[in-house]
């Protein structure tokens, strides 16, 4: 393996593992609230540990020959998840915060 292609797989994974890390968060918060706008968040990270981890394989898989292909493929793939990112902001309900306040705070407020 050249030096290139090592590095490739370590930006790669970086970029895969921030990303489904991000996809854990927008989960988390799409279950707690239910919000479609975490949906819309969840689906485009989805997208970019998609594109992260298919596109390497591919690439190695036919020795970078189609090299135009893959950077049409990955390319697609990031720019359909960051529409759906934006679309996130675009469907995000204001005036819906929720302020969640611990129990032992809760507590201690109707004390006083």
């Amino acid at each position: 393996m050249e030096l290139i292609e090592g590095l490739y797989l370590v930006t790669t994974t970086v970029l895969a593992g921030a990303s489904a890390t991000l996809l854990a968060f927008a989960l988390s918060a799409y279950r707690s609230s239910g919000r479609t706008a975490m949906a819309y968040l969840a689906v485009g990270f989805g997208l970019v540990v998609v594109a992260a981890v298919v596109t390497p394989v591919a690439a190695f898989r036919t020795a970078f020959a189609d090299a135009q292909a893959l950077l049409l493929i990955n390319t697609g793939l990031i720019a359909g998840s960051m529409a759906l990112v934006a679309g996130s902001l675009a469907v995000y309900e204001p005036g819906t915060q929720e302020l969640v306040i611990p129990e032992t705070e809760l507590s201690r407020l109707r004390e006083e």
